[in-house]
């Protein structure tokens, strides 16, 4: 398996699951989505907050089936430090400056802080195709 592959199938994963999270948050249920009822979801999110998952989820298929080699890794990389970006954003102001109707919480900070740090390692290295993952067989 190589780093690409390994690079594929975490962005296919990452991607779907971001997709069906920005979906699932126009339902009412006590994962993800706005508070209701006296419901309180673990991650809170408004419609902006959903879109962004599900653009966010779209992006990582296009890198998984359109791109491949250096520029699925680029592509991971980028994403990675968008995601950080956006950590950094919501540590300063929670709503993104009005952006977002619920502020985020310590969840989401946690969330953004891993979605970030492992897209810029698989990224980085998918960056060398030509790498090989090494992985061990019992007899």
């Amino acid at each position: 398996m190589t780093s690409s592959d390994t690079a594929k199938w975490f962005a296919v994963v990452l991607g779907v699951v971001l997709l069906l999270v920005g979906l699932l948050g126009f339902i009412d249920n006590p994962i993800v989505g706005a508070p209701t009822n006296g419901n309180q979801p673990l991650f809170v999110t408004d419609t902006v907050h959903n879109v962004i998952h599900i653009v966010s989820g779209l992006f990582l298929l296009y890198a998984a089936y359109g791109l491949s080699g250096a520029a699925r890794g680029n592509a991971l990389i980028a994403f990675g430090v968008v995601y950080a970006l956006v950590l950094l954003l919501t540590l300063v102001d929670p709503d993104a400056f009005g952006l977002l109707q619920y502020p985020v919480n310590a969840l989401d900070h946690g969330l953004h802080l891993v979605l970030a740090v492992a897209s810029i390692a698989v990224g980085w290295m998918a960056r060398n195709d030509d790498t090989t993952l090494v992985t061990s067989r019992r007899s």
